[in-house]
């Protein structure tokens, strides 16, 4: 029996040590395989200098109303040179006449100002003359919507334009 129980503790102790062979070697593959790891993931580089690019493009319409003619202007507040639409709305009822240096009507019905207007420019002004019938009593409003693009292109892209209905809102 003492024979058995030596020949089981000698097995057992046998398989114990390549046991913890096994688990060693397990550790150092691991230990490697985490050191590239985290080497992939902690590594970063540094730059400097830089551009500045300027994509700001606001403006703001100055308009102006005595004598039955509203005057328009349109300054260009952004940081970057831009071009210029305005189309002037009013009721059916109201002829009006539009004129202006540098400004051109396109088959769109919006007024092109032909020149790039720089950061804090101002247009020539657009004029619209304004005749009342006799027959009409009533307030009125003429609307101006103005719109800009940037001018870093030889070709202004004036998609999406704005939109509104006449006869009321939809």
């Amino acid at each position: 029996m003492r024979d058995i129980l030596k020949k089981i503790n000698r097995i057992f102790c046998r398989n114990k040590a390549v046991s913890i062979l096994a688990i060693v070697a397990v550790l150092v593959i691991a230990t490697v395989s985490v050191n590239q790891s985290m080497a992939y993931f902690t590594t970063y580089a540094k730059a400097k200098g830089g551009i500045t690019l300027v994509l700001d493009k606001h403006t703001k319409i100055k308009e102006e109303f005595k004598d039955w003619q509203k005057v328009v202007q349109v300054e260009n507040t952004g940081e970057a040179d831009v071009y210029v639409r305005v189309k002037i709305i009013a009721a059916s009822q109201f002829d009006i006449t539009v004129s202006g240096d540098k400004w051109q009507l396109k088959d769109d019905g919006y007024w092109y100002y032909s020149d790039i207007v720089p950061p804090k420019g101002l247009t020539d002004p657009i004029k619209a003359y304004i005749k009342v019938g006799k027959d009409v009593n009533t307030s009125f409003n003429i609307v101006v919507v103005q719109e800009c693009v940037p001018a870093n292109k030889p070709d202004a892209d004036w998609k999406p334009a704005a939109k509104y209905f006449e006869g009321g809102t939809q």
